[in-house]
C-alpha cells in the first residue's frame, strides 16, 4: 500500500468542524486505499490545538500562553486524548517517529520558506519515501518531490 502522509489540518477539520470539514472528510474517504501515515509533529499540533480549542470554548484560556497554567489545574481534557486516539485509530493512521538533520532542515527552510514544523514534516515525508501529502496548506506546494491533495 502506498503511504500518504495526513497533514494537521485534515485531522482538525473533521475534529473542530470548519469550513473544510467535508471536503477533509471526502478525501480520507477517496484515499482510504492508501496507508495513512502520520508524523509526531503533525500529533503534536493536532493534540496542542485541540486542547487548547476545548478549554478555549470553556472560556478557561484567553491568550496563547495560559494553557499551561490551565493544564496544570485541570490536566488534559481526556475526551479530547480520546477522541484524537480513537480518530488515528479508526482511520488506520500510522505514527512516524520524525526524522531530522540540522543541516536538510536548515536548507529546506531557506529554500523553500517553510515555517519550522512545516520543514519538520518535509523531513519525515522525504526520509520514509511519502511522496504524497493530504493537506490544505499550500506552502507544501513549493516542495517539488510532494505531491499535495488537494
Amino acid at each position: 500500500m502506498k503511504p500518504v502522509h495526513v497533514d494537521t489540518n485534515i485531522l482538525l477539520s473533521i475534529l473542530l468542524e470548519t469550513e473544510k470539514s467535508d471536503l477533509a472528510e471526502n478525501l480520507l474517504d477517496k484515499y482510504k486505499d492508501m496507508q495513512f501515515t502520520i508524523s509526531g509533529i503533525a500529533i503534536n499540533e493536532t493534540l496542542y490545538v485541540a486542547i487548547h480549542e476545548y478549554y478555549k470554548q470553556r472560556g478557561l484560556v484567553k491568550g496563547k500562553y495560559s494553557l499551561r497554567k490551565v493544564i496544570s489545574k485541570k490536566n488534559y481534557p481526556v475526551e479530547v486524548l480520546n477522541t484524537i486516539s480513537s480518530l488515528l485509530r479508526d482511520l488506520d493512521i500510522v505514527a512516524t517517529s520524525d526524522y531530522f538533520d540540522y543541516d536538510e532542515y536548515l536548507y529546506i527552510m531557506r529554500e523553500f520558506k517553510l515555517l519550522p514544523n512545516d520543514v519538520q514534516i518535509v523531513l519525515t515525508c522525504k526520509r520514509y519515501g511519502i511522496d504524497t501529502i493530504l493537506t490544505f496548506d499550500k506552502d507544501f506546494k513549493r516542495i517539488p518531490w510532494l505531491r499535495v491533495i488537494p
